[in-house]
This record gives structure tokens, C-alpha cells and sequence, in this order.
């Protein structure tokens, strides 16, 4: 037999709150353990190591759970993106605009106000991740090739559900924005960006279909370069010419030195005609 003990490693948002530590004796042959506050994994020959959570909190379970640095917990995704590559990160609450079979190999979260939203990256899709999912992210601070800040080898729990959130419309000049802080600390914006920077968040715009390539569209709204729209994942494709209302995740795309506007809709739904008056 052996024993285990619940260790506190992350708060939800920027305050403290008080949790009674108990001990269990569990049979460390080998299988899962769970009880009505905790479930355990263990190994034979290796202590049990796990998760307990809720709404409100997220414990390590274990006798001993490896070499885990303590994770810097930030009190927004804004600042989380204002620390440098590599800085080890806990953020909770925070709320799912994507699903788990919207992309492969990543999953984007988003404050409530719709202030912010930070690219997740995963090995595998994250069961039960649906759009509106409240989780709990622990992982290593990262920015993608195209100056994307992410967080990398996560740790992601789902803890309760929302209101999928409403994209922030915007005409195409907005869309990317421009540079937040001083990148590499803090989030690059677009080449020519107006306005505020919105790179990982959930947005919608509309424009005419100038050019169609593989996996790709070009819109524009006659007010500043085209967008780039990708189609990867979509089984409806526009024709040039035709004009769409677009919703999707912004990102970056960067062909050369420059970093362009880019949105990644996450399934036909959106993607839909735009009436003209």
C-alpha cells in the first residue's frame, strides 16, 4: 500500500484560496483508483499520480509526480504574452473557441471579454473539447515560426461549460492588428496593422473573393490588403468573385519577411454567402 497526498500547483485567476490536504492508502498494484474527490493513475513498481479538480481548483495527486517547475500564473492571456519563450505557465478559466475536431494539433482559448485568445498546441486532439469548454491550461510558453505566441506540451483539463463565445467583427483592415508590447515579448500584429492586436482570437469579416488556390482564398473589402482565408478542412469552397461573411481564428501568415492577415475558419458553417444591398 502506499499513500497519497494533494498538492496545490495552480490557482485559478489572480487569488489564493485555502484547500484541506487529505491523505488515501490506495493499492499500488497497478490500475485507476478514484474516490468522490480524486482520481488516480498508478503503475506497479511507481507511486500513484494524477489530477483532482473542479470548477475552482487543480491538484497534482501523487506520492511523487516528477521534477515539476511552479508554474507562473498570469492574470490574463495578455500578460501571458508578454513573458518570454520557455516561462512555464498555468492559465484557468479561460474559455475553449474551438473544438476538438475543428483543427489537428491545436486548439485556441479565449478570455470572457473577448479581450485576448493564445493558440494551444497538443500532441492529440483533447477529448471532450468543445467550443464554448471552460479549461485549465498548464504549459510552456512558445511562439510559432510565423510569430504566433502559443503554449506548448500543455496539460489541459475541461473543467465546466459557456456560452460558446460570439466573434468580434471587423473590417479586413483590423484584421491581424498591430504589434502588442514589444515582441518577441508580448505578440506581433500584421504588416500595415490597424488598430488593436487580435491574433488568437475568434473574429468574423467579410469581403469579394479575389483569387482561389489550393487551400487558400483571398478576400477583400476595398478597405486594405486582401485576407487570406484558409480552406483547409472545408468541403464548400467559394468562387472568385463570390462575396462571404468569413468567421474564424486570427492568425499570421508569413510567406517571406513579412507578416500578412490569415484567418482559419474552423468548418463550413463559417463560411457563408454575404448578401449585397
Amino acid at each position: 500500500m502506499i499513500c497519497a497526498v494533494l498538492m496545490l500547483t495552480a490557482c485559478v485567476g489572480s487569488f489564493a484560496r485555502d484547500y484541506k490536504i487529505d491523505w488515501y492508502s490506495i493499492n499500488s498494484g497497478g490500475g485507476l483508483v478514484t474516490g468522490g474527490s480524486y482520481k488516480l493513475n498508478s503503475s506497479i513498481g511507481q507511486s500513484a499520480a494524477g489530477f483532482v479538480s473542479n470548477t475552482s481548483y487543480l491538484h497534482w495527486i501523487g506520492f511523487w509526480a516528477g521534477d515539476l517547475p511552479e508554474p507562473v500564473v498570469p492574470d490574463s492571456i495578455a500578460a501571458a504574452k508578454m513573458l518570454p519563450d520557455n516561462t512555464y505557465v498555468s492559465i484557468s478559466g479561460r474559455i475553449a473557441t474551438t473544438s476538438a475536431t475543428d483543427f489537428t494539433g491545436f486548439f485556441y482559448v479565449e478570455e470572457e471579454n473577448r479581450s485576448n485568445g493564445m493558440r494551444v498546441a497538443v500532441p492529440a486532439a483533447v477529448s471532450g473539447l468543445a467550443r464554448g469548454s471552460v479549461v485549465n491550461v498548464i504549459g510552456t510558453l512558445g511562439t510559432t515560426p510565423e510569430g504566433e505566441r502559443c503554449l506548448t506540451g500543455p496539460i489541459v483539463i475541461i473543467v465546466g461549460s459557456h456560452d460558446p463565445l460570439t466573434p468580434l467583427g471587423m473590417p479586413n483592415r483590423s484584421v491581424g492588428g498591430g504589434d502588442w508590447g514589444i515582441p518577441p515579448l508580448g505578440q506581433y500584429g500584421v504588416l500595415g496593422g490597424v488598430g488593436l492586436n487580435n491574433v488568437g482570437l475568434l473574429i468574423q469579416t467579410w469581403g469579394k473573393v479575389t483569387e482561389k488556390g489550393a487551400g487558400y482564398l483571398l478576400i477583400t473589402d476595398g478597405s486594405g490588403d486582401a485576407v487570406l482565408v484558409s480552406t483547409a478542412g472545408l468541403s464548400t469552397i467559394p468562387h472568385v468573385n463570390d462575396y462571404i461573411s468569413v468567421i474564424g481564428i486570427s492568425t499570421l501568415y508569413k510567406p517571406a519577411s513579412d507578416r500578412l492577415r490569415h484567418i482559419l475558419p474552423r468548418s463550413n458553417p463559417d463560411v457563408t454567402d454575404y448578401p449585397i444591398p
